[in-house]
């Protein structure tokens, strides 16, 4: 669903699934398999289903995305008076522009859905929108 994007920490998931059992918003049932071991299989309870209801219909708060290994980077590089902070931001747009290639790529995959399409796209638009502000980090560094 999110294009192969966001790499899945499956302890993270078991963790979480324990937590929501334990809160009663999901509950588990061991489903028996002839070949291979027994099977843990979720569903939501009544109460899970509302507490989904309940968080779909609510905006994100998320804060500000400044919480980026590059920002800190670029910040620290400004407090040593590093002279190679250009080749930093160089180094990243690489990244970046690599970044926007494989999304490129995976937008344009027929097998997708139209809801992972449209993840695809948003998440090209913040990296069209993280090179942008390489340009005015490259200008304003430039100079001083």
């Amino acid at each position: 669903m999110l294009g192969g994007t966001w790499p899945l920490n499956i302890g993270q998931v078991y963790t979480t699934l324990s937590r929501l059992e334990r809160d009663g918003l999901v509950e588990s049932q061991v489903v028996p398999q002839d070949l291979l071991p027994d099977r843990k299989v979720y569903s939501l309870t009544a109460a899970g289903g509302e507490e989904l209801d309940r968080w779909l219909a609510e905006p994100a708060q998320g804060s500000i995305r400044l919480k980026d290994e590059f920002f800190i980077k670029l910040l620290v590089h400004q407090l040593v008076a590093s002279d190679d902070s250009l080749a930093l931001i160089w180094k990243q747009r690489q990244i970046y522009m690599q970044k926007l290639a494989r999304l490129t790529a995976l937008r344009t995959d027929p097998s997708l859905d139209a809801t992972t399409r449209l993840l695809m796209e948003g998440a090209i638009l913040h990296v069209e929108a993280d090179l942008e502000w390489l340009d005015l980090c490259e200008e304003r560094l430039g100079e001083t």
